[in-house]
């Protein structure tokens, strides 16, 4: 993982506050950047370095996951039915899957784009994700807002604060990240289930009654 550091660290000693828009902006539409990473750097870097000033990190950090977030969420509102489409032909995902995955995102969609964006991959999903499930966009886009800000000021601050432990914070961050990432999928999947077996259930009572 070293070799990742010494190159967003090269990137951002380089480019700036361009290299951190765009890092975060490109993750939060939906490519696998590490988002994370170049934001805590930065933040680092302006504890360290004269190129970059915290003050300036936290702004545009929020600017590019909302922009980023709000770019993903109209690719999947516009092409939201082809990923659909491709998802019940190859990972065999039928009807009753999608209207449960509809209804949890009616449900529990604020949480989940909220706290999605503490997670390395479910936050480079969440606005594909949200847009192609039909989710409210006025309701995306107050909670993304939220998380994003909260996002960016908390990872910047941690990267300013303890700059003198860097390396250790990095590492610890990333572990922590997995973890949770693991144990919000399995809730995921638990409540998936959960609904689902309920909609049969209410299918079946329907069927049964007529």
């Amino acid at each position: 993982m070293h070799w990742i550091y010494d190159t967003v660290r090269e990137v951002l000693s380089s480019w700036g506050y361009w290299a951190l828009l765009l890092g975060i902006f490109g993750e939060s539409v939906g490519f696998p950047l590490p988002g994370e990473t170049l934001l805590m750097f930065a933040s680092f870097l302006s504890h360290k370095e004269p190129g970059l000033r915290i003050q300036f990190v936290i702004p545009i950090g929020i600017v590019a996951a909302v922009m980023g977030d709000n770019l993903g969420y109209w690719i999947g509102r516009h092409f939201g039915k082809t990923f659909i489409r491709w998802a019940k032909k190859v990972l065999r995902v039928d009807d009753e899957d999608v209207r449960t995955a509809r209804h949890l995102i009616a449900t529990h969609g604020g949480r989940t784009i909220f706290f999605s964006r503490f997670i390395f991959g479910l936050r480079t999903i969440a606005g594909p994700m949200a847009g192609s499930l039909d989710m409210e966009w006025k309701r995306f886009f107050k909670f993304n807002l939220l998380g994003a800000a909260t996002w960016v000021t908390a990872m910047s601050f941690l990267g300013y604060a303890f700059a003198n432990q860097f390396d250790n914070l990095l590492d610890y961050i990333e572990k922590a990240s997995w973890a949770v990432a693991g144990g919000l999928l399995l809730t995921g999947y638990l409540i998936w289930r959960r609904q689902k077996h309920q909609y049969q259930e209410q299918e079946h009572s329907a069927k049964s009654s007529s």
